[in-house]
């Protein structure tokens, strides 16, 4: 390519080196927004291999996609094709984008990507420098540096700054650029790469390498004066910014400068790294005889599954034609499988590495001693390589310079086993683009893939399939008669958590043991459920307890704390809020605490704000001494109210005010808050499981009134979801819990909730009934407010029977107390269904008095749904009146309206509603899309709002 655009007929070009930019014949396209910028560049940076849908997702929306990203991808990537092929018949897989194995291919090469281009270039200089053509070799360095027009993908920052492909780019940009140096000093050209060496140097102004090859090319120029000053400036900054002096190599460039060795080498002369004389008492490369080590441990013979892993993990072993390193970084929490796993694929891609493997553990989670120390590591490694122990220097940074030097160009993996963090890793790290390093960790090491360009996998649980294959392959010697019960496998795994080393301890206790039936195993599993019993080893390093406790030990007082009274949260998943109201500490101090937790891998993170803990993590956390029985009720005490809290909040924000009012929160409970009714609303379908859990644990202990309150402040949100089923569940669960403490206002009000959820089920004799007994106990009280509330709900339910007389009735006579007590948001409810139940009696006039009657208190209340509500009711009356268009703009309003509210029950009704009044006007697809969309969003097929939600798009079929 090298800088020819304008070709004939439809060619395509595209460039990736500085901004992402593509033309077609010539012309430059216009490449849309970013997010479809960013599709396209990921396709470049990856030249050629295809890219995995998810790759897509992570890097448009991060850990936090909408449920449409697969979509939207899919839709950005036709975009982009019809850009690159307008003519391209609709469906046609098209000659440059393409699907292919699960993602997208861009076709390129050398003549028409700018990237692969430079790799060829750059490849044909190093061919000429092994040659001895050191000036051919800088002439072709300069032609490829100057392909680059800034950073890759230079529009698409930040976003890119930290993605592995494009910083893998940056790093071969680097190698690349101090090659050029060293062939420019060699043939006595360092002008020619001056310009490309300063724009590096900005680009990465603490990168010492690059410094020092700046540093010689000036002294080489006639530039010493500058040199100098420039090694002063880096001096002090690296002093101020990082509290360290300048590395060996920056060093040694200096001390050449000061002894003016920056002249041209007589050919054949040995070199280092920057065209210089060797030092004294350090070798070359491979100055020592070659050794091939074969460090591996043994592969385990029972290994299985870990397909998909394995699979994206081998496709990294392959070359990709580049300089940067092949960098895989494998964590998960502990027992896992991480070394199971890299030791198995090192066995599997050995071949590709003929040079010889590495491998050591790191002891970066031990329970006694100290991690390793990599200046250590790296001395055993400079011996297996073959270097003698009196040639390693004792230096740090130049032990670790040599260990680059003597792979350069070999072909060698290096396993890092159980690294602590990146600091670790970073000294054992060669610079050579033909090795490959696989390091596994419980962290999470972030910094290696911004810094390095390593890819993270993160490892969970395998599936049960899984689990129990890789137990039957345990046992099966040990039981070859034996005729094993299917189920009986699920148990037992199931009882480990599927964790792969509880798994193994289990199955080595049962091959040793064949005597001993499985079904005992299952039932040892079951007796112990809440505590590690059945999961000690022998040999202490491999037992489940000592895994735990050496993450334990990490942590500070805050942290260990907190994992102390994680067993106490009885829900699947946690949030930072809950955890600083459990450990009544401020939300601040809980967010540390909850990072440190996440890095020693005690805890998840499930999705945003939402952590875990696996089984036996949380089982090994509840066997820990720390607090007093007192205590432990205390936070727990404080988590239940956390979330009463919480949900009476997000209930009054749904409906205000909400009743029955909570007392004040408990000391150290910092209770959320909610923006509006859409943020209400997902609070109540984030911590519905944990809210569910929370309710059957609270009545458990004897807390009923909390349990009641709880689940009455969360049926405002099952109505409107349309969780029904769950709502009556709950409220079964609520009306059990009165009726134990004789509470006659907390029965009545489960009953009349109760009544709610059969209403909606189509059960509308239960409803009735149950509204009948709610309305005896309220007249036992004298609780007016209640009573009319009931009767209401009376007139709601006669008119869902089609009783329309007795419904107006019922509501009239709910609505006159109702004044008459100014509870304004309840006369503001109990209207909104006596206008409908007028509405079908035909009196359009009172409709709409009662419409606008119940508007000014929904909107005086902030009730965004009764708002909606109200505003699809009136679509009803311009559609009487044959003006559908009003009324159609009106049933719009309201679902929009209904939608923001969360609304997903009152957004259906609206939609059917919406699709008669296209039906009546001729507009069947319209009519077939408002239907279509209903059946959609109810969430039970087997609800009466399914079937009146499909009756538009079957009727309305061609």
């Amino acid at each position: 390519m090298t800088g020819q655009r304008h070709l004939a007929d439809e060619s395509v070009q595209f460039s990736v080196l500085g901004p992402v930019r593509a033309w077609r014949a010539g012309e430059e396209l216009s490449l849309g927004p970013k997010q479809q910028r960013l599709i396209l560049g990921l396709l470049l940076a990856r030249a050629g291999r295809p890219v995995p849908l998810g790759e897509f997702v992570e890097l448009l929306w991060g850990g936090c996609p909408p449920a449409s990203a697969a979509n939207a991808v899919h839709r950005y990537v036709g975009v982009l094709r019809r850009l690159l092929e307008p003519e391209l018949p609709a469906r046609a897989p098209g000659r440059w984008l393409v699907r292919q194995a699960g993602g997208y291919l861009l076709r390129v090469d050398a003549d028409c990507l700018d990237l692969l281009d430079f790799r060829t270039l750059a490849e044909q200089a190093r061919s000429a420098a092994g040659a001895g053509d050191w000036g051919r070799a800088a002439g072709l360095f300069t032609t490829a540096l100057g392909l680059w027009q800034g950073r890759c993908a230079a529009d698409l920052e930040p976003v890119v700054g930290t993605h592995p492909a494009f910083v893998m780019i940056e790093h071969e940009y680097v190698s690349v650029v101090c090659e050029a140096a060293a062939a420019s000093l060699r043939c006595d050209r360092a002008g020619a790469v001056l310009l490309a060496l300063r724009h590096a140097v900005e680009r990465n102004p603490l990168d010492e390498a690059l410094l020092a090859h700046l540093l010689l090319v000036l002294a080489a120029d006639g530039k010493q004066a500058e040199a100098m000053a420039l090694y002063q400036e880096m001096r002090l900054r690296l002093a101020d910014e990082l509290g360290v002096d300048p590395g060996t190599e920056l060093r040694a460039a200096y001390d050449r400068i000061l002894r003016q060795e920056t002249a041209a080498l007589p050919p054949g002369e040995p070199a280092d790294d920057y065209g210089a004389p060797e030092w004294p008492g350090v070798t070359g490369p491979h100055e020592h005889p070659l050794v091939k080590p074969v460090q591996l441990p043994s592969d385990l013979p029972c290994f299985v599954g870990r397909a998909d892993v394995l699979a994206r993990a081998t496709a990294l072993t392959r070359p990709t034609g580049g300089t940067a390193l092949r960098v895989l970084a494998v964590d998960g929490i502990p027992g896992i499988g991480k070394t199971a796993l890299a030791v198995h694929l090192a066995h599997r891609v050995s071949g590709e590495f003929p040079d010889g493997q590495l491998f050591v553990d790191l002891r970066g989670f031990v329970v006694d001693g100290s991690p390793a120390d990599p200046h250590e590591v790296l001395r055993g490694f400079l011996s297996a390589l073959g270097v003698g122990r009196r040639r390693i220097p004792a230096d740090a940074d130049a032990r670790a310079a040599l260990y680059r030097s003597v792979l350069a160009g070999r072909r060698v993996l290096i396993v890092l086993d159980n690294a602590r963090d990146v600091e670790q890793v970073r000294p054992l790290l060669p610079g050579a683009s033909t090795c490959m390093v696989v390091v596994t960790s419980r962290s999470r090491l972030t910094g290696l893939a911004a810094g390095h360009g390593a890819h993270l996998l993160t490892l969970g649980v395998p599936s049960r399939q899984e689990a129990m294959t890789g137990f039957l392959e345990r046992i099966r010697t040990s039981r070859p008669d034996d005729d094993l019960d299917t189920d009986l496998v699920e148990r037992i795994v199931e009882g480990c958590g599927r964790l792969p080393l509880a798994v193994a301890i289990v199955a080595a206790r049962a091959a040793g043991h064949p005597d001993h039936p499985l079904s005992q195993v299952a039932a040892e599993l079951a007796n112990a459920r809440t505590t590690l019993d059945g999961f000690s080893d022998d040999n202490l390093d491999n037992d489940v307890r000592a895994v735990f406790s050496s993450s334990y030990r990490t942590l500070g007082r805050q942290a260990a704390r907190l994992f102390r009274l994680l067993p106490l949260h009885p829900g699947p998943d946690v949030t930072v809020a809950a955890m600083a109201s459990l450990a009544g500490v401020p939300p601040r101090v809980a967010s540390a605490a909850v990072g440190e937790l996440v890095r020693a891998r005690l805890l998840d993170t499930h999705r945003r704000d939402r952590y875990w803990s696996h089984d036996l993590v949380l089982a090994y956390a509840a066997e820990l001494d720390g607090e007093t029985g007192t205590e432990r009720a205390a936070a727990l005490n404080r988590l239940y109210d956390h979330y009463r809290q919480t949900a009476y909040a997000a209930h009054h924000v749904l409906r205000s005010p909400a009743e029955p009012a909570t007392p004040p929160p408990l000391p150290g409970v910092t209770p959320e808050r909610m923006a509006d009714c859409a943020a209400a609303m997902d609070w109540f379908t984030n911590e519905h499981s944990v809210l569910r859990a929370t309710v059957e644990s609270t009545a458990t202990h004897g807390e009923a009134r909390a349990a009641w309150e709880l689940v009455l402040t969360m049926q405002l949100y099952q109505q409107r979801h349309g969780c029904w089923h769950d709502w009556a569940g709950t409220m079964r669960l609520a009306l059990e819990t009165a009726r134990r403490t004789e509470d006659t206002g907390g029965t009545a009000r489960a009953q009349r909730g109760l009544a709610g959820a059969h209403h909606f089920l189509g059960d509308p004799e239960e409803a009735l009934r149950r509204l009948k007994s709610a309305k005896e106990n309220f007249e036992e009280l004298a609780l007016v407010d209640d009573l009319a509330h009931v009767l209401g709900n009376v007139g709601t339910v006669r008119f869902a029977q089609g009783d329309h007389a007795t419904a107006v009735r019922h509501q009239e006579r709910a609505m006159s107390p109702l004044r008459a007590t100014g509870r304004r948001s309840l006369e503001g409810t109990t209207a909104l269904p006596a206008g409908y139940s007028r509405r079908e009696r035909g009196d359009v006039t009172e409709t709409a008095r009662l419409t606008d009657t119940a508007a000014p208190i929904v909107r005086e209340v902030n009730d965004l749904n009764g708002e909606g509500t109200c505003t699809a009711l009136l679509g009803r009356v311009p559609y009487t009146q044959s003006d559908h268009g009003r009324s159609s703009a009106l049933y719009e309003r309201g679902i929009e309206l209904l939608r923001r509210a969360g609304s997903r029950a009152h957004v259906v009704e609206a939609l059917v509603a919406l699709g008669d009044v296209h039906f009546d006007v001729g507009d069947v697809s319209s009519a077939r899309r408002a239907g279509n969309d209903a059946l959609v969003r109810v969430g039970d097929p087997a609800m009466p709002s399914a079937a009146r939600a499909g009756d538009r798009p079957r009727a309305s079929a061609p």
